[in-house]
């Protein structure tokens, strides 16, 4: 199969949770802007080897929630891509370490998990992150991987004192080691970005701070990146997710981060800090501090050969554009040098023009049975206690329970969890509302029609405001 890695090309990211209905209108409004990109899963959440996609097993319920196996991904991609004359990039998403899918699943509806990972939950999840990546292989291979491991960062270090720093620093790093780190890192750094040079200060403190903080999480990365280019056997893109932290990230930090990964020859070809963005949530802090936030990172970064990735791109609802003007931020912060994701949005945008539908007509009756379905598996959830649970999650069924819109497709509830209607099996395990979505839309030429007008609205829009239009043709390689 066609192997497309579109280097350090400035692109979107697209995730296509339910491919068969996605996937077709996306590629035609790339060709029509002329556009290459990135259609995405991400894998352990969105995307699972077939045998959890079809397993019965309840305790595999919410693997592979899209019910997209990996092979199945694969293939739909590049049988589209190459139907419709369209060069994209194959990208697993979010290839992590993480102690449980729930886990996971939490933290995309926003909800804060903080408690460490066992060395049981590590090497299970190292087990199962080389099972994705067979699985991937034997579908004819991933262009691009983006490496998760922010679940290992040690963020208890960020509490204590320099005694204790120093300590644990003594006793992870010998002699050597520590002599090496200081003179790479203690002092003045200078980068230069655009009409900029950004000055990074670290101190002894802050580098054996850092050092141990980060630790388990580099030496992880550093695993998984080997993992996947022996699974694959092709050049790879890469990216790193350095995004999924309590805070908003540093210079400081991120120039550590990607130094060290750089040092252990990884080559990098994006780095994703968290830059105040929330998920399914507009940026809603002052744009200028914005600007200035990724002038910076910009700056430090690409003084080293890589390029900034945005997450949690998706915003309240699909024509938020993330807030007003906070796209075009993000584009002249970064001259455009950039790579811009959303996942979920695509599939909210499709349950919005659902939405529109009049009372009664078959479409928005099979929304509302989704909406329904969605609610009373939650009701569920916090009745039961179950693995989704969380305080966050029952606030916001109470605050759905008392409002009077019962099918509002911009509810907090159904926008942060409307994902959990791919989940749904019946007593034979078929995922019937999935199922049903995907026949009733291939069925209905004006539900078509509609959500490929608005797709490529919004497609066209982020195109606009990032400058990706015509970046298929804009871009070359030269060997020099």
């Amino acid at each position: 199969m066609l192997h497309v890695y579109l280097g350090k090309i400035p692109r979107p990211g697209f995730g296509i949770r339910i491919p068969e209905v996605v996937a077709p209108p996306l590629l035609s409004a790339f060709k029509s802007l002329g556009m290459t990109g990135s259609l995405m899963l991400s894998f352990n959440r969105e995307t699972a080897p077939a045998e959890y996609i079809e397993s019965s097993d309840p305790r595999l319920f919410y693997f592979g929630h899209t019910g997209t196996s990996i092979g199945g991904f694969i293939r739909s991609v590049k049988e589209y891509s190459k139907a419709l004359s369209v060069p994209v990039e194959v990208e697993a998403d979010h290839v992590s370490i993480l102690g449980s899918v729930e886990r996971a699943l939490k933290k995309i509806a926003g909800v804060p998990v903080e408690e460490p990972l066992s060395e049981e939950e590590v090497s299970w999840s190292i087990g199962y992150v080389e099972r994705e990546l067979r699985e991937a292989a034997e579908a004819g291979g991933v262009d691009f991987v983006t490496i998760d491991t922010c679940e290992l960062i040690d963020y208890s270090y960020d509490k204590v004192g320099a005694e204790e720093v120093a300590a644990a620093y003594e006793e992870v790093f010998d002699g050597d080691e520590r002599r090496a780190l200081e003179e790479r890192y203690e002092g003045v750094h200078y980068f230069l970005g655009g009409d900029r040079v950004v000055a990074v200060r670290l101190s002894r403190e802050d580098v054996a701070r850092l050092a141990v903080k980060y630790r388990r999480s580099l030496d992880y990365a550093e695993r998984i990146y080997r993992a996947a280019r022996e699974a694959m056997g092709v050049e790879l893109g890469f990216e790193v997710a350095f995004d999924e932290t309590p805070g908003v990230s540093e210079a400081r930090e991120v120039f550590f981060y990607l130094s060290e990964l750089l040092r252990r020859g990884l080559r990098v070809d994006f780095i994703a800090p968290n830059v105040g963005f929330r998920k399914r949530e507009d940026y809603s802090g002052d744009l200028h501090a914005l600007y200035e936030r990724l002038r910076n990172l910009h700056a430090v970064v690409s003084s080293m050969n890589a390029y900034l990735s945005i997450h949690s791109g998706s915003g309240s609802h699909p024509y938020s554009d993330k807030g007003f003007g906070v796209w075009g931020v993000v584009g002249r912060a970064t001259g455009g040098a950039v790579k811009y994701k959303m996942s979920g949005v695509l599939v909210q945008l499709l349950l919005e023009v659902m939405a529109s539908y009049p009372p009664g007509s078959e479409t928005r009756r099979l929304y509302e049975e989704i909406y329904s379905e969605v609610v009373e598996h939650l009701r569920w959830v916090v009745k039961a206690k179950a693995s989704l649970y969380s305080p966050e999650l029952e606030t916001l069924l109470k605050r759905y329970e008392a409002a009077q819109d019962r099918f509002d497709p911009r509810a907090d509830v159904f926008r942060h969890y409307f994902y959990v209607f791919q989940a749904l099996r019946d007593e034979g395990g078929a995922r019937r509302l999935r199922e049903r979505l995907v026949e009733h839309y291939r069925e209905n030429p004006g539900l078509r029609e509609r959500y490929e007008k608005e797709l490529r609205g919004l497609v066209e829009r982020l195109a606009s405001q990032l400058g990706y239009a015509g970046n298929a043709y804009r871009y070359r390689v030269v060997y020099a």
